[in-house]
């Protein structure tokens, strides 16, 4: 067991015992803290090991690396956090654009009935001013008809 120092870990659960945080192996059962007793390079080592061995699911961690899983289980929850307040403001904004299309297409029907109620208006005002000309005209003739003759 103290050989397979390469495994993966399992889970750090919040709640610490003794300042050691607890481990939970691959059966998500609590991992107690062992020690190598066999002798070799890592004699006296404490890991956590599955608590079904020796028929175990593979599971050890050696209590040195903790705080690295750690710092990186920490780091991994940030960025999900992180993630998951962009997504959210990313929503909120969507619905906001949503919202200015729907204003920015009420003005544009707006501009456009204007722009049509201008023309009209344009055309009516045109055409008022060709019949001021007209008058114009003729009376401008009847006096100098009046005045010739």
């Amino acid at each position: 067991m103290a050989s397979n120092s390469n495994a993966s870990s399992g889970s750090v659960s919040r709640s610490r015992t003794f300042g050691t945080p607890q481990m939970v192996c691959y059966h998500n059962e609590l991992a107690p803290l062992r020690v190598v007793r066999h002798p070799g390079p890592n004699m006296g080592k404490r890991f956590y090991g599955c608590p079904r061995w020796p028929r175990t699911c593979g599971f050890i961690q050696w209590l040195d690396e903790c705080n690295d899983n750690r710092d990186l289980q920490y780091q991994l929850l940030e960025k999900e956090c992180i993630i998951s307040e962009l997504q959210h403001e990313n929503d909120i904004l969507k619905v906001e654009v949503g919202n200015l299309k729907k204003k920015l297409s009420q003005k544009q029907d707006v501009v456009h009935e204007l722009s049509i109620e201008y023309t009209e208006r344009s055309l009516l005002m045109d055409e008022m001013f060709a019949k001021r000309r007209i008058t114009y005209v003729l009376l401008f003739s009847w006096v100098f008809f009046a005045v010739c003759f």
